[in-house]
């Protein structure tokens, strides 16, 4: 998933098995392609799976961060390959994944943590951005895996100015 432009070959060579052993599992590139598409899309219905009932409140938001952090590599895969947009069947799922996220965002906003006049596709494209930032600072080696939930939430919430900058901009 690292090279999404990597031949059959190297892929092959990095799995540890013949090039024709990955041609008997898959025939062409594009078949692997998708068959990763299809891994990846279920890793992140189930990472989402598991928080998809949390209430709109802080912690319910930092289990959501948690998990979208945890699939950020997964994401980017199927977010890099424009193959994806045309299989209808990977979208629809991408699509119900997405509205399971954008439920907690929801409530969130319900309870009065994100700002009332925040439209959805905002929400989601703020979270899947910092989710995103976070998890390639931790592959990276400059946040901890632990603290980029917290991290995503924080700034989600408080944007860079912090509680303090934000209290002061209101008066």
């Amino acid at each position: 998933m690292s090279r999404p432009a990597a031949s059959l070959a190297d892929v092959a060579e990095a799995a540890g098995i013949s090039r024709t052993t990955l041609h008997k599992q898959y025939a062409t590139r594009e078949d692997l392609v998708r068959a990763v598409g299809v891994w990846a899309t279920d890793m992140w219905e189930q990472a989402v799976a598991r928080v998809a009932g949390q209430p709109g409140t802080k912690e319910g938001l930092r289990q959501l961060f948690a998990v979208i952090v945890e699939s950020a590599p997964h994401l980017g895969f199927l977010w890099r390959n424009p193959a994806f947009d045309e299989d209808e069947e990977l979208t629809q799922r991408y699509i119900a994944v997405e509205l399971r996220c954008l439920a907690i965002l929801e409530r969130a906003r319900t309870a009065g943590l994100i700002a009332a006049s925040t439209p959805n596709w905002w929400m989601l494209q703020t979270m899947y951005g910092l989710a995103y930032t976070a998890w390639e600072s931790v592959e990276a080696g400059k946040l901890a895996p632990l603290d980029a939930p917290d991290l995503v939430l924080s700034t989600l919430l408080n944007g860079l100015g912090g509680p303090a900058a934000a209290d002061a901009g209101a008066g």
